[in-house]
């Protein structure tokens, strides 16, 4: 079924194409967009519909939300997301998995509520959601799926409405177009404010393809053979997860990326034995004279303290091309975007970093960062060849230029976060006064849940009482009765003579 759309055409397609293609060789992101992403773009008319058709053809909003989706997928890793990324338990459990179609052939996303838990991880749940709904696009192309909110012998202590929301709202900011149907099966009656939840949350276009099934209608959406056997079809299929078959696919590699993934805390050179890269050694390396790079800021790595970002600009000032690397002394703690890469001269590349949120900065500028720059042979490497080249190459050798920047927290912007957070908290204290101010609404409607289920229990106590009365009432009545009836007089039939 999926929800109803406008037609779209070839040329506004193609527009949508150009408008990406013209921005992002104008004003490129800061971290260049996944070459994956890049390739649907410019190769592929699907991807680029389903936004024109989610936003009725719109070509602004269309083009918002593109960039706002590739921005989301590189810096969230979205196409390399892989199971061994994922919470194990959470992914073996089988709380969530992919398996079988809907009437229309759609793979359905399958959410076994029962076994989910309000005291799980809900970051590490969302990160299961988009590995299936990315596994699945990878091996069927760009399909869409169904999700079934299978609510079988669910209660209030397995409703999570925030994780509902957070479901609901992925799909609806990253994924536009991609369900078939949102099938909400056997959810129990104290649970029906669940389902005004879940609707209150989808686009209004989206509320049609949401469905309240049982058993006796499912097969109007999921045909018995493919419905499980819980369902009341002849599925007997047991989850039992199995990793993703693989395909050996040859990516583009994009401007001055490098290899982004290669972050090991150790080192390996070809002329020493690995080492940790330590304060100690960053003190000890040799820094030759600064003409092939101009890092800013010179350094300090500066950190946004409302999201544990920096950015770092790194410019080629030599006469050739030069090829970077960079490593620091905390790897655990930073993801680094492009950790290495290519620049030709007088070109700029933009380096993003950022502190893992169950991290934070030492408090003696013990976490710092070593950039590290050297003439690329023959004028142009590949981003294999950069990787092989620094792998094979001594951070301490003469040809390597260095600059070691300290990690620290950007102090302007710190203050003023802590002036405007003092003032917002006296503001919170009068706004948590008010009556139902800033309340989120999931939290809102969890709570109208849980009055709605007391309620319910309630109004079956005074049911039960009422009954009960009655009943006495009846006793009463027939006792009453049997004791105020007159007895039958006895007549004898007159003797005979």
């Amino acid at each position: 079924m999926g929800i109803k759309v406008k037609e779209t055409t070839p040329q506004q397609i193609e527009e949508l194409r150009d408008r990406f293609n013209r921005k992002y060789s104008s004003t490129p992101p800061a971290a260049p967009f996944h070459p994956t992403d890049i390739d649907r773009i410019r190769n592929d008319h699907l991807w680029l519909q389903r936004f024109l058709e989610m936003h009725d053809l719109d070509m602004e909003t269309s083009f918002t939300k593109l960039w706002e989706t590739c921005t989301w997928r590189q810096s969230y890793g979205a196409n390399d997301l892989e199971e061994s990324q994922l919470n194990q338990e959470y992914l073996k459990e089988g709380s969530v998995f992919v398996h079988s179609n809907d009437v229309d052939g759609k793979p359905l996303l399958i959410f076994r509520v029962k076994l989910h838990s309000k005291s799980k991880n809900l970051d590490e749940l969302i990160r299961i959601v988009v590995y299936w709904v990315e596994r699945t696009q990878r091996e069927q192309h760009l399909t869409q799926l169904t999700i079934f909110f299978d609510m079988a012998g669910t209660g209030l202590a397995t409703m999570d409405l925030d994780f509902v929301k957070r479901i609901v709202e992925t799909f609806k900011q990253y994924y536009p177009n991609t369900l078939n149907y949102i099938l909400v099966f056997e959810l129990a009656w104290v649970l029906n404010a669940a389902f005004k939840v879940i609707k209150a949350l989808l686009p209004p276009k989206a509320v049609e393809i949401l469905k309240m099934i049982s058993k006796k209608d499912i097969n109007q959406y999921i045909t018995k053979d493919n419905c499980l056997a819980s369902w009341g079809g002849e599925d007997n299929y047991e989850f039992s997860f199995v990793p993703e078959a693989k395909k050996v696919i040859s990516k583009p590699v994009a401007a001055n990326t490098g290899d982004d993934e290669q972050i090991d805390k150790k080192v390996t050179f070809v002329d020493s034995a690995p080492v940790v890269l330590k304060e100690t050694n960053i003190n000890k390396m040799h820094t030759t004279s600064e003409g092939m790079l101009h890092i800013n800021p010179k350094d300090f790595v500066n950190f946004n303290s409302k999201n544990a970002e920096a950015t770092m600009s790194i410019k080629s000032i030599a006469t050739s091309a030069v090829t970077y690397k960079i490593q620091t002394t905390s790897p655990e703690k930073f993801r680094v975007r492009p950790r290495c890469g290519i620049i030709q001269p007088n070109q700029e590349a933009t380096i993003n970093i950022w502190l893992k949120s169950e991290h934070k900065l030492s408090d003696d500028s013990k976490d710092k960062f070593l950039v590290m720059a050297m003439v690329a042979p023959g004028g142009e490497c590949s981003g294999a060849d950069v990787t092989e080249l620094w792998r094979s190459k001594s951070p301490t050798s003469a040809d390597v230029e260095q600059h070691r920047l300290v990690c620290r927290f950007d102090e302007n912007k710190s203050k003023a976060q802590l002036d405007c957070a003092s003032k917002s908290s006296k503001a919170s204290v009068d706004c948590s006064k008010k009556s139902g101010a800033g309340v989120d609404p999931a939290t809102a409607m969890e709570r109208q849940l849980a009055f709605t289920q007391n309620l319910q229990y309630v109004t079956l106590a005074l049911l039960f009482l009422l009954f009960a009365g009655f009943g006495f009432l009846m006793y009463q009545q027939l006792g009453q009765h049997a004791s105020t009836c007159p007895k039958a007089t006895a007549y004898s039939c007159a003797k005979r003579k």
